[in-house]
């Protein structure tokens, strides 16, 4: 390539990274935590209704519990529409736990605090949009 091509793609390239950073949005989110239990807040962020909530989520985030709340950081979101999954791992063993009909027996919840009927909630009942800028979320467990 030469110096001639190559010098407009290099000039370029600070407006195209300004450009897309404007669209990227910081996400907070703040979990609530049900009683005195203690243990890490693992959380998931999903930008589709595919594979939601057991699936490969766009992200992952680890905080540990303190005084009954969680707080989790996803930076640099692309604006779009996200739903979160978060659950309390009491034991230290990195799954949700569950009894023998497949019920959890850790806290769990979802962004929006949406539930469903005889399982997960739906991607878009636990849905809401990230803008750039700064964005805060709260969700409790149960």
């Amino acid at each position: 390539m030469s110096t001639r091509t190559l010098f407009p793609l290099l000039s370029a390239l600070p407006v195209l990274l300004a450009a897309a950073s404007v669209h990227a949005g910081d996400l907070s989110i703040e979990v609530n935590i049900p009683g005195q239990r203690q243990g890490a807040v693992r959380a998931a962020v999903f930008d589709k209704a595919e594979g939601f909530p057991r699936g490969t989520p766009l992200r992952t985030a680890v905080a540990q519990a303190v005084e009954g709340k969680a707080s989790l950081q996803f930076a640099g979101l692309p604006a779009g529409d996200y739903a979160l999954t978060a659950y309390l791992d009491e034991n230290s063993n990195n799954q949700l736990d569950s009894n023998l009909f497949g019920l959890p027996t850790e806290p769990y919840g979802f962004s929006r605090n949406a539930r469903g009927m005889a399982g997960p909630p739906p991607f878009a009942d636990a849905a809401f949009r990230v803008e750039g800028g700064a964005s805060q979320h709260s969700f409790d467990l149960k």
